[in-house]
């Protein structure tokens, strides 16, 4: 548990170094990134592994203040539970059910009902639109507009998806 703590935390703040020490394993650290989106992916890669890096696939959306941005694995690149999939609101680690659904519903075209995609997202807005109260461990939210935030999140993820299997086609067909 400490261990999945720590590694969320490094995921959502990639410009802060960490170090994971325990008794029974090999010292892990992570090295603060450079900022912005190649820090990020870097980091993310560091966690997730290099099979993540080469596959993910940067996610960006807005809409009426609400901010999504990440990066998602390509639909080659699945889990057998939703274990791989890591979510943030505001830079808080949460595991929500509408953000779940919405990625669900967005890579439902492309995967099989019993495989999941491995991704990071983080969605960012007003913290008066969003209750982190919910749960006692704070790992749920409610979005005081949750069909606009599933909307962007769906919105978002099947973007990214369909801008990658253009580029994919493309470099198939050599164009």
């Amino acid at each position: 548990a400490i261990r999945g703590a720590v590694r969320r935390l490094a995921m959502a703040r990639p410009d802060v170094a960490f170090t994971l020490a325990g008794e029974e394993r090999a010292p892990v650290t992570w090295a603060a990134a450079l900022p912005g989106a190649p820090g990020q992916l870097t980091r993310l890669g560091d966690i997730l592994g290099a099979d993540f890096r080469a596959a993910a696939i940067p996610v960006a959306s807005e809409r009426e203040g609400v901010r999504v941005k990440g990066y998602a694995a390509t639909p080659s690149l699945t889990r057998a539970n939703a274990l791989g999939q890591y979510l943030f609101v505001n830079g808080r680690p949460v595991r929500d059910k509408l953000i779940l659904g919405a990625v669900r519903a967005a890579y439902a075209d492309y995967l099989p009902r019993d495989r999941h995609p491995v991704l990071a997202l983080f969605v960012t807005l007003d913290p008066r639109e969003v209750d982190a109260n919910v749960h006692p461990a704070k790992t749920e939210v409610r979005f005081r507009d949750a069909g606009l935030v599933r909307a962007l999140i769906v919105h978002a993820l099947k973007e990214a998806l369909a801008r990658e299997g253009r580029r994919s086609a493309a470099n198939v067909s050599g164009g």
